[in-house]
């Protein structure tokens, strides 16, 4: 009984994982100054170009504060939709 309680929670477990979404990848970054830092990201979209059957992705900056611990107070703004990566680069 143990081991099937067990598999079941393992089961949600991994459902749970699986439902998110792809994680964004950080390609660059800059800093602008002393205080601020830039980052590009792409993230796949889970769709496939028809026409060279390639992944596709969504590419997005970022400027964020810079802190002592980190960064802080970021804001993302999505540039491009659906993409091959070789035609942001």
């Amino acid at each position: 009984m143990k081991s099937i309680r067990i598999a079941l929670v393992a089961l949600l477990a991994l459902a749970g994982v699986a439902c998110g979404p792809p994680p964004k990848i950080l390609t660059s970054q800059t800093f602008l100054g002393p205080e601020k830092v830039y980052q590009e990201r792409i993230q796949n979209t889970g769709q496939v170009d028809p026409a060279t059957k390639k992944q596709l992705f969504n590419f997005s900056v970022t400027v964020c504060d810079v802190t002592e611990t980190g960064s802080a107070n970021c804001k993302e703004t999505k540039v491009l939709d659906n993409v091959l990566p070789e035609s942001i680069y």
